[in-house]
């Protein structure tokens, strides 16, 4: 045989191990590598032509007209874009929500990441959340580095028909809570146009109005939400809170703006000194406008009266003004009948003229415990 023939032999049967060999770079870029198999051994070449890995990568097929397809996420029943872990372990453990159920939401502390909530029953454990971080990569989305997707959906798809790893294969979507707004609930929601702001100076974020609605002219007070300082789902947190406590006592909650910023809730009129409930304040409010647990502290001595005396107003007799006066002369509320020493020395320490002497409530808690 001439040595030109065996070169030739040589050739084709380098070109046939190629062929049927898999290419080690190719599946180390897209993690799917394990380290098996790879190094050129028998078992290898004797591999199929037509032999796919089980684990294939999303991103090793032609997606093209498969991605064009996908719907945004913020469609998908599955994908809860704000929604802290806390809100969403309660949101899927719903008596509506079966075992298995999921969602995916975005993570708020690792940018750019998600987090994959299941529903799981442990014969141990009973029913739990489980919890899956799901990374990124310039190659995909993925739990398991060995498999990565190019989409949120295709990794959803994947693990619906396979656990590969989690608790246990992902059920349905989980049922997403529908949260009426306050005002269309309940036809508390009142045009814009309707109110007419007229005071300038804001007190806390109220202002003086005018309320024109239904051919009838209402002088309102005004709570204009502030953005800065105030979350939307506090400010319509309060607008529950109010709308609940209906009270002939209680000032009234006569409309809320919530469709458009800033939000506003309007009430009943109240004067620039029933803004402040002067009787309950402490005196380092009014006079610094300085909010601290121990100004609360004050306030709680007042609840103490009012329990001892069956709801008498404090400082009976006196105006809000003259209030204001008898305060800061460093005068005191005396002992009500009916009420022992021991419990008007726990008020008094509630109203020390310095907020930094007046007890904690922890203080507090322990003092009235053992009285």
């Amino acid at each position: 045989m001439s040595q030109e023939t065996i070169s030739s032999l040589v050739a084709c049967k380098v070109s046939d191990k190629q062929e049927r060999r898999f290419d080690p770079e190719q599946l180390r870029e897209e993690g799917e590598q394990e380290g098996e198999g790879m190094d050129g051994t028998e078992e290898n070449k004797e591999r199929p032509e037509n032999f796919q890995p089980t684990q294939s990568l999303a991103r090793g097929e032609d997606t093209s007209d498969h991605c064009a397809d996908i719907k945004p996420l913020e469609e998908e029943k599955w994908f809860f874009k704000a929604i802290s872990g806390k809100e969403a372990e309660k949101t899927i453990l719903g008596p509506e929500n079966k075992v298995g159920s999921f969602l995916i939401r975005e993570s708020r502390s690792n940018k750019g990441c998600y987090a994959l909530l299941v529903k799981h029953w442990d014969p141990k454990l009973d029913v739990r959340v489980m919890h899956y971080k799901i990374s990124t990569s310039p190659s995909g989305y993925y739990i398991n580095s060995r498999v990565k997707f190019i989409t949120l959906q295709e990794l959803v798809k994947y693990y619906h028909g396979d656990a590969d790893g989690l608790c246990q294969r992902l059920a349905s979507p989980s049922f997403k809570k529908k949260t009426k707004n306050v005002s269309e609930a309940d036809d508390f929601e009142i045009p814009r146009t309707s109110i007419t702001l007229e005071s300038k100076l804001e007190i806390g974020h109220l202002r003086e109005a005018r309320m024109t609605l239904n051919n009838s002219c209402l002088r309102v007070s005004v709570k204009v939400w502030n953005a800065e300082s105030t979350t939307a789902d506090s400010f319509l947190k309060e607008v529950s809170i109010r709308k609940a406590l209906r009270h002939d006592h209680l000032v009234q909650l006569l409309g809320v703006v919530t469709r458009s910023e800033p939000m506003l809730i309007i009430t009943e009129f109240m004067s620039q000194d029933e803004k402040v409930a002067v009787k309950w304040t402490a005196p380092e409010v009014f006079r610094e406008e300085s909010y601290t647990t121990k100004s609360d502290v004050w306030s709680f001595g007042i609840f103490l009266m009012e329990l001892v005396t069956y709801g008498q107003t404090p400082y009976p007799g006196l105006t809000f003004a003259q209030t204001v006066d008898f305060l800061e002369s460093g005068l005191r509320m005396q002992r009500p009948v009916g009420c022992t020493e021991e419990l008007y020395r726990v008020m008094s320490m509630c109203w020390e003229e310095h907020s930094w002497c007046r007890p904690s409530f922890k203080q507090l808690r322990s003092f009235l415990e053992n009285l």
